[in-house]
């Protein structure tokens, strides 16, 4: 299994970074911070388009309403 992938903006980056390192989950993780300011804005098809690579990841966490 790969990384588990946590997508997300860049106000929310270091609160989401804290909150996973007093988490200390017992799986891999990366956070990959996108360049929009509110995560909640992005869409599936904007997350498709500014991703990169994604390969070695599993499961990706998304904020808001993001369907796909």
């Amino acid at each position: 299994m790969g990384k588990t992938l946590f997508v997300t903006g860049k106000l929310a980056e270091p609160a989401l970074r804290a909150t996973l390192e007093r988490m200390a989950p017992g799986f891999p993780y990366e956070v990959a911070v996108l360049r929009i300011t509110v995560a909640a804005l992005m869409t599936t098809a904007w997350i498709a388009k500014h991703l990169a690579d994604v390969a070695d990841v599993e499961p990706h966490r998304h904020p808001g309403a993001v369907r796909g």
